[in-house]
């Protein structure tokens, strides 16, 4: 005996009736490298699709076949243009389906004057560049060639790092604000996705912690006594008697590493360096106390970066104005190690003679190196150079029975006119070359071979004072992580979408295809709550345009109704997990399909639709029915019953509020004997 199960296919992206997904209508875009998404037709094996300048498709730019639901454009659109783009299922080599619908965007302007040199192409690292630039406040990411792919548009966004997954981290300028650049995560639709509370001043830094929460660095505040030196004649002209070396007045500035819990933005977890720092310890020769003392505050501390090591659980902050990086446990605070001058505390334990001064950025490597850009402020008199010169250190920390030394292993000196007194990075790439951005020649990015040779050269058109680099990272491409999921084929029936399966084994198939930039690594499981199908839970490795089929087994022996659930999460984007719920109905197929009314029943469309806090529509029956109303929420479970009983012919009209649920789609769902109809929903809040 075969049945028929009826299955409603849902996601965060996929809806009843195929149809095109990104970029939205008439969307306006800050980016020329363009996803485009739609979702699965019945019985498709692949998809053609056109994008064109014109709306009458008379002048096609792009004509291809894709056999997924995912396709990148990375040519031929610019800025400032309006496009037009279709979709077109094939079956069975058919290409006169009709089209699904046909959008429109347009691309907005290009904000940055950067330019490359390709030294040596088979060298390059593959990958475009994003960097942030402070004063002007943008950021932008650029191809090989120079040219501007994505930008931060209007906003004032300025990139800090990034996970190289897709996700960015930042600050963004409000000058209405006490603490003027709050931390935040933000989209490449440049949509905030979280800021930090904005209760105290954070700087330099924010990332987000394998538990979800956030890290990054604010500014603390302790008084101290302005120490005896160069300065003190200038501190007595000022403050008089209190400049005795010993009286606490002066306000020195120092900094906390605080954890912010995600939800609640709340600080549950901090490391202060006036409690784990000497005040004995201080620069002497950069001028800083001078400075702080016109200025009224000394900036002691000056922490400007962190990382942290998952596998070590340890977090690495660099301690510019001590020429200092510090590795601390976490949670429990304890120092490691600190690596860097030789101050009067005699904390510091290695690295004396390496002698970096007032460094910015860190990456830690798998093999425990660090990887540095030592700005160099007091390279002539550590170093005994002829002009201040910035490198590019590669770190060897080497550890023999508790004690710890270190060893240079890869050096490069920039010359006098690329001197970056502050700001600035070094990123080892895949390839083993580097990547040395510094403010110099109004921003400049490096790409250096091991041999210290260039094989790359970015310049970023920026004069301060108007702008400053940063940070700049390569990275992989805008879409990194993307993924498409395809279900079973299956056929629509009175809008009903259909599969058949026999009474007895089956197997069912979904595919998964890495869409992204990267090889990542997705965990997939399956369920059914019936337990027709053996359960599954796995994960694979995919390189980019790689696909995996996903056979499922199992046994239909009765007909009870089921909801069957494949679930893909990216390992390093847990965030983009998508769902696909399979609700079924088991019918003999003996029963005429076309037996299978929907005509005799239907659902309006609610409205609004956004809601908050009610939405309303009517259901429309023809004949005296046993009905089950139900809303469920995306994953296919049911959040609460609105009707279940017989039900006379005509409209009957229903309500829902917000119940007390979080923002998101929901699903109305109508079930009666023989069919079921759903409606999604968005509670926005």
């Amino acid at each position: 005996m075969k049945y028929l199960i009826y299955i409603l296919i849902i996601n965060s992206i996929q809806f009843l009736n195929a149809q095109l997904l990104k970029p939205v209508q008439s969307s306006i875009l800050n980016y020329t490298h363009v996803l485009f998404e739609w979702e699965q037709v019945s019985e498709a094996d692949c998809y053609q699709f056109q994008l064109s300048t014109d709306e009458n498709f008379s002048s096609i730019i792009v004509d291809i076949i894709d056999s997924s639901l995912i396709y990148i454009e990375t040519n031929h659109i610019n800025w400032e243009s309006t496009y037009f783009w279709r979709v077109k299922p094939v079956k069975n080599n058919d290409f006169t389906q009709n089209w699904l619908g046909q959008n429109s965007f347009t691309t907005s302007v290009s904000i940055s004057n950067t330019s490359a040199q390709i030294l040596d192409t088979n060298q390059y690292n593959e990958g475009v560049t994003i960097f942030g630039a402070f004063f002007n406040y943008f950021s932008s990411v650029f191809d090989k060639n120079g040219n501007e792919i994505w930008n931060t548009g209007n906003n004032n966004f300025v990139f800090y790092n990034t996970d190289y997954n897709g996700k960015l981290f930042g600050c963004e300028l409000r000058p209405e604000l006490e603490y003027n650049i709050p931390g935040i995560e933000f989209s490449l639709d440049n949509i905030i996705i979280w800021e930090e509370s904005n209760e105290n001043f954070t700087h330099h830094d924010i990332i987000q912690l394998p538990n979800g929460n956030y890290l990054g660095i604010i500014e603390t505040t302790q008084s101290g006594p302005v120490p005896i030196g160069d300065w003190s004649s200038y501190c007595y002209s000022v403050y008089g008697a209190l400049c005795d070396g010993t009286t606490s007045f002066f306000p020195w500035h120092g900094d906390k590493i605080v954890e912010w819990d995600a939800e609640t933005k709340e600080i549950i977890w901090e490391w202060n360096t006036f409690d784990h720092l000497d005040m004995n310890d201080y620069d002497e020769l950069g001028g800083s106390w001078i400075q702080g003392l016109q200025q009224g505050f000394y900036d002691w501390t000056h922490a400007n970066a962190l990382f942290f090591n998952q596998a070590e659980n340890a977090i690495y902050i660099s301690i510019r104005h001590l020429s200092r990086i510090i590795k601390i446990d976490y949670p429990s605070g304890d120092i490691i190690w600190s690596m860097g001058l030789n101050m009067p505390s005699n904390d510091v334990d290695f690295g004396h003679d390496i002698l970096f001064s007032w460094q910015h950025s860190i990456q830690v490597l798998n093999n425990g190196n660090i990887v540095t850009l030592d700005n160099g402020n007091l390279s002539q008199q550590l170093l005994n150079t002829d002009y201040a010169t910035t490198r590019a250190l590669e770190i060897e920390i080497i550890e023999s029975n508790g004690s710890y030394n270190s060893n240079i292993v890869w050096e490069y000196n920039l010359p006098d006119y690329l001197f970056g007194f502050a700001s600035g990075n070094v990123q080892k790439l895949d390839n083993n070359n580097y990547l040395i951005t510094t403010v110099g020649e109004g921003g400049t990015v490096l790409e250096v071979n091991s041999n210290k040779e260039i094989v790359w050269q970015g310049n970023l058109g920026l004069t301060l004072p108007n702008g400053a680099v940063y940070r700049a990272n390569r990275i992989s491409g805008l879409y990194p992580i993307e993924f498409s999921i395809i279900s079973p084929k299956f056929e629509i029936i009175n809008s009903n979408k259909i599969i058949e399966l026999n009474e007895g084994e089956n197997e069912i198939q979904f595919s998964i295809i890495n869409e992204g930039q990267k090889t990542e690594i997705f965990q997939y499981s399956f369920n059914d709550s019936e337990s027709y199908f053996n359960p599954v839970d796995n994960e694979i490795s995919l390189e980019p345009n790689s696909k995996i089929d996903v056979l499922i087994n199992g046994n239909i022996n009765s007909n009870l109704s089921s909801t069957l659930n494949f679930t893909v999460k990216p390992s390093n984007r847990e965030d983009l997990e998508k769902t696909v719920v399979i609700f079924t109905e088991t019918t003999d197929l003996k029963i005429n399909k076309n037996s299978l009314d929907i005509k005799n029943f239907s659902i309006s469309n609610p409205y609004p639709n956004p809601y908050n806090p009610v939405t309303n529509f009517d259901i429309d029956i023809k004949k005296y029915s046993y009905i089950d109303l139900s809303l469920y929420n995306i994953l296919g479970e049911r959040i609460k019953p609105l009707y279940k009983g017989f039900l006379n012919p005509g409209k009957h009209s229903y309500q829902i509020k917000n119940y007390n649920l979080s923002s998101g789609e929901y699903l109305i769902r109508l079930q009666t004997s023989n069919h079921t109809i759903t409606k999604k929903i968005s509670l926005i809040k």
